[in-house]
Protein backbone atom coordinates (compact mmCIF):
# COMPACT_ATOMS: atom_id res chain seq x y z
CA UNK A 1 0.00 0.00 0.00
CA UNK A 2 0.81 3.63 -0.57
CA UNK A 3 0.52 6.89 0.95
CA UNK A 4 0.01 9.79 -1.18
CA UNK A 5 2.80 11.76 0.33
CA UNK A 6 6.08 12.83 -1.00
CA UNK A 7 9.18 11.66 1.05
CA UNK A 8 9.85 15.64 1.51
CA UNK A 9 6.65 16.19 3.34
CA UNK A 10 4.29 17.63 0.08
CA UNK A 11 1.13 16.55 -0.13
CA UNK A 12 1.39 14.82 -4.05
CA UNK A 13 0.64 11.80 -5.97
CA UNK A 14 3.34 9.01 -5.83
CA UNK A 15 4.42 7.58 -9.39
CA UNK A 16 3.75 3.80 -9.71
CA UNK A 17 0.99 1.67 -8.52
CA UNK A 18 -1.16 2.42 -5.65
CA UNK A 19 -3.17 0.36 -3.41
CA UNK A 20 -5.21 1.34 -0.13
CA UNK A 21 -7.22 0.27 2.49
CA UNK A 22 -10.19 2.51 0.43
CA UNK A 23 -9.52 0.17 -2.88
CA UNK A 24 -9.97 -2.87 -0.79
CA UNK A 25 -12.93 -1.92 0.88
CA UNK A 26 -14.36 -0.87 -2.45
CA UNK A 27 -13.55 -4.32 -4.33
CA UNK A 28 -14.41 -6.33 -1.10
CA UNK A 29 -18.33 -3.98 -1.48
CA UNK A 30 -18.36 -4.72 -5.07
CA UNK A 31 -18.17 -8.45 -4.78
CA UNK A 32 -21.26 -8.82 -2.37
CA UNK A 33 -23.16 -6.70 -4.24
CA UNK A 34 -22.42 -8.59 -7.56
CA UNK A 35 -23.35 -11.89 -5.25
CA UNK A 36 -26.20 -10.61 -3.57
CA UNK A 37 -27.35 -8.79 -7.59
CA UNK A 38 -26.62 -11.95 -9.48
CA UNK A 39 -29.71 -14.14 -8.41
CA UNK A 40 -32.13 -11.00 -9.35
CA UNK A 41 -29.73 -9.57 -12.51
CA UNK A 42 -27.83 -12.68 -13.61
CA UNK A 43 -25.19 -11.87 -15.75
CA UNK A 44 -25.69 -8.46 -15.96
CA UNK A 45 -24.77 -8.29 -12.54
CA UNK A 46 -21.36 -8.57 -14.14
CA UNK A 47 -21.54 -5.40 -14.74
CA UNK A 48 -20.02 -4.25 -11.38
CA UNK A 49 -17.01 -6.16 -11.23
CA UNK A 50 -15.97 -5.55 -14.77
CA UNK A 51 -16.76 -1.21 -14.47
CA UNK A 52 -14.57 -2.01 -11.28
CA UNK A 53 -11.65 -4.11 -12.58
CA UNK A 54 -10.96 -1.26 -15.60
CA UNK A 55 -11.74 1.76 -12.89
CA UNK A 56 -8.72 -0.48 -11.00
CA UNK A 57 -6.96 -0.90 -14.25
CA UNK A 58 -6.53 2.34 -15.25
CA UNK A 59 -6.56 4.79 -11.99
CA UNK A 60 -4.24 2.64 -9.72
CA UNK A 61 -2.54 0.46 -12.00
CA UNK A 62 -1.72 2.98 -15.01
CA UNK A 63 -3.04 6.06 -14.23
CA UNK A 64 -5.07 6.94 -17.28
CA UNK A 65 -6.28 10.84 -17.76
CA UNK A 66 -9.63 11.18 -16.60
CA UNK A 67 -10.61 12.23 -20.24
CA UNK A 68 -9.30 8.70 -21.39
CA UNK A 69 -11.46 6.85 -18.35
CA UNK A 70 -14.52 9.21 -19.51
CA UNK A 71 -13.91 8.06 -22.80
CA UNK A 72 -13.98 4.88 -21.97
CA UNK A 73 -16.70 5.04 -20.05
CA UNK A 74 -19.26 6.00 -22.21
CA UNK A 75 -17.98 3.33 -25.12
CA UNK A 76 -18.43 1.06 -22.73
CA UNK A 77 -22.37 2.38 -21.93
CA UNK A 78 -22.77 2.62 -25.84
CA UNK A 79 -21.53 -1.09 -26.38
CA UNK A 80 -23.46 -2.92 -23.68
CA UNK A 81 -26.93 -0.66 -24.85
CA UNK A 82 -26.17 -1.63 -28.29
CA UNK A 83 -25.43 -5.32 -27.55
CA UNK A 84 -28.73 -5.04 -24.88
CA UNK A 85 -30.65 -3.56 -27.73
CA UNK A 86 -29.71 -5.58 -30.41
CA UNK A 87 -30.80 -8.79 -28.45
CA UNK A 88 -27.39 -10.46 -28.65
CA UNK A 89 -26.26 -9.78 -24.88
CA UNK A 90 -23.16 -11.28 -24.39
CA UNK A 91 -20.36 -10.48 -22.05
CA UNK A 92 -16.98 -12.40 -24.23
CA UNK A 93 -18.75 -10.02 -27.10
CA UNK A 94 -18.95 -6.99 -25.13
CA UNK A 95 -15.53 -7.36 -23.86
CA UNK A 96 -14.02 -7.93 -27.11
CA UNK A 97 -15.20 -5.60 -28.69
CA UNK A 98 -14.69 -3.36 -26.04
CA UNK A 99 -11.13 -4.53 -26.35
CA UNK A 100 -9.18 -1.84 -28.61
CA UNK A 101 -10.77 1.07 -26.69
CA UNK A 102 -8.72 -0.56 -23.47
CA UNK A 103 -5.83 -1.27 -25.49
CA UNK A 104 -5.70 2.11 -27.13
CA UNK A 105 -6.22 4.13 -23.96
CA UNK A 106 -3.58 2.28 -21.95
CA UNK A 107 -0.91 2.83 -24.83
CA UNK A 108 -2.21 6.22 -24.98
CA UNK A 109 -1.08 6.44 -21.16
CA UNK A 110 2.36 4.76 -21.48
CA UNK A 111 2.95 6.94 -24.46
CA UNK A 112 2.43 9.91 -22.62
CA UNK A 113 5.20 12.19 -21.66
CA UNK A 114 3.37 12.89 -18.09
CA UNK A 115 3.03 9.23 -17.78
CA UNK A 116 3.44 8.21 -14.14
CA UNK A 117 1.60 4.60 -13.38
CA UNK A 118 3.36 1.22 -12.87
CA UNK A 119 6.57 0.54 -14.27
CA UNK A 120 7.12 4.35 -14.90
CA UNK A 121 10.80 4.03 -13.85
CA UNK A 122 11.19 2.40 -16.82
CA UNK A 123 10.02 5.26 -19.27
CA UNK A 124 12.10 7.42 -17.04
CA UNK A 125 15.27 5.36 -17.32
CA UNK A 126 15.13 5.07 -20.84
CA UNK A 127 14.56 9.03 -21.37
CA UNK A 128 17.76 9.68 -19.02
CA UNK A 129 20.38 7.74 -21.21
CA UNK A 130 22.45 9.77 -22.85
CA UNK A 131 22.53 9.58 -25.99
CA UNK A 132 25.61 8.17 -28.30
Amino acid sequence: MTNNSQADGKRGSVPGFRFSITDAGAILLFCFATLFAWPYLGTLSLLLPIVLFHFFLFCNVFRAHRNFELIWGAVFLINVMAWTFSGYFNWWWILLTQLPITLGILILTISSPGYHGIFYWIKTKENNQPSS
